[in-house]
């Protein structure tokens, strides 16, 4: 079943999520949708001028472990990788910003920033989400408040991730060229610990999607 999530702050569907029910579904009124907003309902629809719906049966919610991923900035076609299969991993938030190894210093345009979001938009919708993960861009390290749980993904690190509780976590993952020791110093001061995914290294865009599902539980 289609599912589309109402925009912040708003009651009722985005102009592109009408046009997409109107003209490329093609559905008919009454026919059932799967509609989210903080809840996700099973909706009836209502062609016109404008798509409405009434909703019809609440839906479970689905009950996972917060996980926030910060992001070293990669290459552009990189962010939207990350991004999409992070979404589909389950991440609550991304945070994007530039690292001392980072080939792309200057974040992203206001344009792009919107692609971003409609990109995770569309991996919420995919893989059944009952909401779409935040977006952040901030310029430096030191912007960012860690968690009592902060693992900063490290290719010197000996130390295999060991973590199956439910406490929020937070995820540190450098851009290609990894982490600069600078960066290693700081984080490891702030009680970030450095831990490893195993021998083998991976490429920026994915390491981050690897370490949420280690860590992703279920409640």
């Amino acid at each position: 079943m289609q599912r589309y999530f109402i925009p912040n702050g708003t009651s009722s569907l985005s102009k592109n999520d009408q046009h997409h029910i109107k003209h490329v579904m093609r559905m008919k009124s009454h026919d059932h949708v799967i509609i989210c907003n903080e809840a996700c309902y099973i909706s009836e629809v209502i062609i016109a001028d404008e798509v409405t719906f009434k909703h019809i049966k609440a839906l479970p919610k689905i009950h996972k472990r917060h996980v926030v991923l910060v992001q070293g900035l990669p290459k552009h076609p990189k962010i939207e990788t990350t991004i999409k299969y992070a979404t589909m991993a389950g991440v609550d938030k991304i945070i994007l910003l530039p690292m001392k190894y980072s080939v792309v210093k200057d974040l992203p345009s206001d344009q792009k920033q919107l692609r971003y979001h409609m990109i995770s938009k569309e991996a919420a919708e995919l893989s059944h989400r009952d909401d779409i993960p935040e977006i952040k861009f901030v310029s430096k390290l030191e912007d960012i408040t860690l968690f009592n749980k902060t693992y900063l993904f490290d290719e010197l690190s000996k130390h295999m991730i060991q973590d199956d509780t439910h406490d929020p976590v937070m995820i540190i993952i450098g851009p290609e060229g990894g982490i600069h020791q600078d960066e290693r110093d700081y984080l490891t001061s702030k009680g970030a610990l450095s831990t490893s995914l195993g021998p083998l290294i991976y490429a920026s865009e994915i390491a981050g999607v690897l370490a949420i599902q280690t860590l992703m539980t279920f409640l």
